[in-house]
């Protein structure tokens, strides 16, 4: 009997926690912008706490908050992270940081770069022979050999490299929400 009912409990707590709608039922999306780097980084070359600029590559319309936002609106970032690439393979790897836009007025409009995409983190190649080979009699000290010595790709953002940026500060504060890429919403 005991375990009738608690198991009648678990279902009705269960079908009610199904019944309330989800924080992303609930909010509203937030507004996106679709922006482009305006000049080359890379992981050989950027600094920690570099800034770097991009622009909207097309026009947003005023809504809420949010001024009107005209194609070619400048933005500025910083490189949050870089590593160059070393020896034994080790890649470059670079982490940039969308932060606003500033109006012709000098107006700035926070900007995140898109938490759903991995955009904001780039890495290089490690050009390392597979280390499967090293268990070939006579390959294993060539390629162990080869994989210690040589150095990892450098990983390069090219000028007009597109990337999504969340527009506003309500995603920090949660009044909005980023629903989670899809095959159908491929960016």
């Amino acid at each position: 009997m005991i375990r009738t009912v608690r198991s009648v409990a678990l279902a009705t707590s269960v079908i009610a926690a199904s019944a309330q709608p989800s924080p992303a039922q609930t909010l509203p999306r937030c507004p996106e912008a679709d922006a482009a780097i305006v000049s080359r980084l890379d992981s050989a070359h950027s600094i920690a706490g570099e800034p770097f600029t991009f622009k909207l590559v097309a026009h947003v319309a005023a809504k809420g908050s949010l001024p009107d936002l005209p194609i070619g609106t400048r933005g500025f970032g910083i490189v949050a992270y870089t590593e160059h690439a070393r020896g034994s393979g080790s890649p470059g790897r670079l982490v940039v940081e969308p932060r606003f836009l500033r109006l012709l007025d000098g107006t700035h409009v926070p900007v995140l770069g898109d938490p759903q995409l991995s955009q904001g983190f780039v890495q290089g190649e490690t050009r390392n022979v597979n280390g499967a080979l090293a268990f070939v009699p006579g390959f294993g000290f060539a390629v162990e050999g080869y994989n210690a010595l040589h150095r990892g790709r450098e990983i390069v953002i090219e000028k007009g490299t597109r990337f999504r940026v969340i527009l506003g500060d309500e995603l920090a504060l949660g009044e909005c929400f980023v629903p989670p890429p899809s095959a159908l919403d491929v960016r």
